[in-house]
């Protein structure tokens, strides 16, 4: 092999170590947070309006490849429920009904997620 070879093969496997880099990275940059045309206020209230009661929290996620706001309510006879507000249009897409043992559980896992991702040096 001449030298003329050897820095071509080197080229190219820089090449393919940062196709590979951008690849692993592309995820990540593509989850960035959008700034939402809803507000969590209207997220909540479209909420409430599908599951009369009181808005808990209103949460901005990335899930299901789109992003959204998890809106935690409790209803009139004290159950809890989660809606998925869309955050473009500000529709109730989903709800199912949850406990306060599933949300804590889900939020631990949210919190492990993160510091796992901190930790990889993602932001």
């Amino acid at each position: 092999m001449n030298i003329s070879t050897f820095r071509q093969l080197c080229a190219m496997g820089a090449l393919m170590a940062a196709a590979a880099a951008a690849a692993t990275v592309a995820p990540a940059a593509q989850a960035a947070s959008p700034k939402p045309h809803v507000s969590a206020r209207q997220a909540e209230a479209a909420a409430v309006r599908r599951i009369p009661g009181q808005a808990l929290s209103a949460k901005y996620e990335f899930e299901d490849g789109h992003w959204q706001y998890a809106v935690l309510v409790k209803n009139n006879k004290g159950q809890l429920y989660e809606a998925e507000v869309s955050s473009t249009t500000g529709q109730v897409t989903a709800t199912e009904k949850t406990s306060a043992a599933e949300e804590t559980k889900e939020a631990a896992a949210d919190r492990k997620a993160a510091m796992k991702t901190a930790k990889h040096g993602m932001k």
